[in-house]
């Protein structure tokens, strides 16, 4: 990420100084309650015989051993490390061919499959493994079709397959985003000389064109499987009792007051993040998680795909791919109208009672408020804390401000979020902030507030300096040219991330868990009733959450398409 320097002819050093820290307060705020307390305090607890978080007694490594020699523990960890090593193979194999297709379609159609890729993100990751419940359990579609053709029911839910099929559909759109970004942007030119010289297509593949894409797969590879490790609600809806992984034993543990291996497991998790981002950057480069911009039309779009047989599988894969992602959310609707009340697909009959519980029992009413409310203050906070970062960043001469100011915005994104949720909650209970909204959305805000800072740090800097300095020179105040002429050039990355600072904190659930006991979000709601037993009311409220998704991705879809046919008469 690049900043420019703006040096401010108004002022002198020590107001600019008070203005700068003014300016990062909240987010140092934000940031040492839901960051570094939290995990300076799961670090003593790691090192405390009895699990406290204290100074007073030696440090304990008891609890790191137990790792090693614990069968239990060992178990634990080797499994969680074959469930993520598996689901990146897996995603892998299915992302290659797909990004593949994709950047070599036109701008129109590129376009097009990107949304369709995107769209389970603005589903809550509770929804679509409901959604991943209701396909794989005993009265679901494919048992369904399988007792039809007597071959069922067939054991697909509650085990390792099912635990990896979710971890796939989740981390799938990730690993296509990279790999598409770094596809359209290979000079196709290469390409073409190489088969003027007379090189056959595989070898211009094996040769030219997959040497250019090595890096952004291996570092996406190793990011995927760096993000394998920390799934919680994955495992712990989809899975059965033997996949207990350590997100899940951490929790467990934290529940049963055993905080000095939960803590120690916890910083293993996060040692282990840290060194795979940072090999994930090192491979990759930084600009592997640029995301590959809607309806671009990279330099490998100029060559045409050609009607071979790779080719045809590859769009097979993709065409799985978008069943993998999208069936799922499809399926929920019609199950929502059941009579009965287990929810099975077919449904039973057609009844619209489900909808009218859902929007009238207080228990669904107060958590979709809460998700609300707290998305919305939520999204206000990271936002304007993003900015306030941004700021700072983008006027700083000094290089070791903006690199500092950078590090400590995106650590978060690093954390384990298991991690984050067991420190937010021992902090929070000493604060007595556990069940508030405000606690709520300060342990959310520090989920934000790097997405928020990485949307409008690449605006500010993006922003003609001369534009802010003429204001200067017009008499303007550094506060009101910065939002009277800065912000309303950048208000579509203002607006951006508000909207994803909205839909992380109501997408959210793992730390939302840890706060809320009886007054719930919406994805805690779910969750719980997903533990306790599913009734068609949640297919109900899970086709409330994703049909406006539908709606809003076909909308988009229109527009990605029309655009495409309008440009070529528009130009002419």
């Amino acid at each position: 990420m690049s900043y420019v320097s703006v040096t401010s002819p108004a002022g002198k050093s020590h107001r600019a100084f008070w203005a700068r820290f003014a300016l990062l307060l909240p987010a140092v705020v934000i940031l040492g309650l839901s960051l570094v307390w939290p995990l300076v305090t799961i670090l003593l607890r790691s090192l405390h015989e009895k699990g406290r978080a204290n100074f007073s007694d030696a440090f304990y490594f008891g609890h790191y051993a137990a790792i090693v020699q614990d069968d239990l523990l060992r178990q634990v960890a080797l499994h969680s490390v074959m469930l993520a090593f598996v689901s990146m193979i897996v995603t892998v194999a299915l992302a290659f061919p797909a990004a593949y297709i994709i950047s070599r379609l036109s701008r129109r159609i590129s376009s097009l499959m990107m949304i369709l890729i995107l769209m389970p993100f603005w589903v809550s990751i509770i929804v679509r493994l409901f959604a991943f419940t209701t396909i794989l359990g005993q009265q679901g579609i494919i048992n369904s079709a399988a007792s039809f053709l007597g071959v069922g029911p067939l054991p697909l839910l509650y085990n390792t397959f099912a635990t990896v099929l979710g971890m796939v559909a989740y981390l799938l759109p990730y690993l296509i985003l990279i790999l598409v970004s770094a596809m359209m942007s290979i000079d196709t030119s290469l390409l073409t000389a190489a088969r003027t010289m007379g090189a056959s297509e595989r070898r211009v593949f094996t040769d030219i064109y997959f040497p250019q894409i090595r890096p952004a797969l291996l570092g996406g590879s190793v990011l995927v499987f760096v993000l394998g490790l920390g799934f919680f609600l994955t495992p712990a809806i989809l899975g059965g009792p033997h996949n207990l992984t350590i997100p899940i034993f951490i929790q467990q543990q934290v529940q049963n007051y055993q905080w000095g291996k939960a803590a120690a497991m916890g910083i293993v998790l996060l040692a282990v993040s840290v060194i795979g981002y940072m090999i994930a950057l090192k491979i990759g480069g930084r600009g592997m998680l640029s995301p590959v911009q809607q309806g671009s039309r990279g330099a490998a779009a100029r060559d045409p795909l050609g009607p071979t047989l790779v080719t045809a599988l590859c769009a097979v894969i993709l065409v799985f791919d978008l069943m993998l992602l999208i069936l799922p959310l499809l399926v929920v609707i019609p199950t929502s109208v059941t009579e009965t009340t287990q929810i099975q697909f077919p449904p039973v009959g057609f009844t619209g009672k489900w909808f009218i519980e859902a929007v009238t029992s207080s228990t669904w009413i107060d958590a979709f408020l809460k998700s609300m409310r707290v998305g919305v203050l939520t999204a206000i906070t990271a936002t304007l804390c993003g900015l306030a970062l941004a700021r700072v960043g983008t006027r700083s001469r000094s290089l070791m401000l903006k690199m500092s100011i950078q590090t400590v915005a995106i650590i978060p994104l690093i954390v384990p979020v298991i991690l984050l949720g067991i420190g937010i909650y021992d902090v929070q209970g000493k604060l007595r902030l556990l069940g508030t909204d405000l606690g709520l959305i300060i342990a959310h805000s520090v989920l934000c507030l790097p997405l928020a800072f990485l949307v409008l740090a690449n605006s500010l800097a993006a922003v003609d300096i001369s534009i802010e300095q003429a204001a200067w020179t017009m008499g303007a105040s550094n506060a009101r040219a910065f939002l009277g002429v800065v912000v309303p050039i950048a208000m579509p990355a203002v607006t951006g991330a508000f909207v994803i600072s909205f839909v992380t904190s109501w997408d959210e659930a793992v730390l939302a868990m840890f706060q809320t006991e009886l007054d719930k979000t919406l994805p805690v709601t779910i969750y719980s009733f997903l533990r306790s037993g599913i009734t068609p009311v949640v297919s109900a409220v899970a086709t409330i959450v994703i049909v406006p998704v539908l709606i809003g991705s076909i909308v988009i879809a229109f527009r990605s398409l029309t655009a495409g046919r309008r440009a070529p008469k528009e130009s002419t």
